[in-house]
């Protein structure tokens, strides 16, 4: 059973498709709310969904994921596994979480290879009292410093 979850509540959607150029009007006439009061968009990447997908990871990129206990206090293990031409860094690498408690994961990626087939990986987060949250990772287009082929 997980403990922890990502979510994204309705301002981190307004802000994202807020931050979608050209869709102001369209957020207005669905929700009749304007998107003036939304001064940070989200981009796709940034939506604190409990997934990351990277669409184009050109050169390198850095997501948050903002985690909220939502069981008891406990201390997290952070593990992962990279998707096939990415080299991934998360931080922090442990988490002692209280219960209610809300916690930012940094998620580093770069490039390894030029590459254009999807490829996963994920992020684990492993308690102490037994609970694990798994946060997949897809990556589709990757785009290498060093290689100068096209893709």
């Amino acid at each position: 059973m997980d403990s922890c979850w990502c979510h994204a509540g309705y301002d981190d959607y307004m802000s994202f498709l807020c931050g979608i150029n050209g869709s102001s009007a369209v957020v207005l006439n669905y929700t009749g709310q304007s998107c003036f009061q939304y001064s940070k968009m989200t981009n796709g990447p940034d939506l604190n969904l409990p997934s990351i997908t990277i669409a184009r990871l050109n050169l390198s990129m850095t997501v948050q994921r903002t985690v909220t206990n939502i069981a008891g206090n406990e201390t997290y293990s952070v593990g992962w596994s990279s998707p096939y031409g990415v080299s991934m860094k998360v931080s922090p690498t442990h988490l002692d979480i209280l219960s209610g408690q809300k916690q930012v994961l940094t998620v580093y990626m770069n490039a390894t290879l030029n590459n254009s087939a999807t490829s996963f990986g994920r992020i684990g987060l492993f308690g102490d009292q037994g609970h694990v949250v798994n946060i997949p990772v897809s990556v589709i287009i990757k785009i290498s410093p060093s290689n100068s082929t096209n893709i």
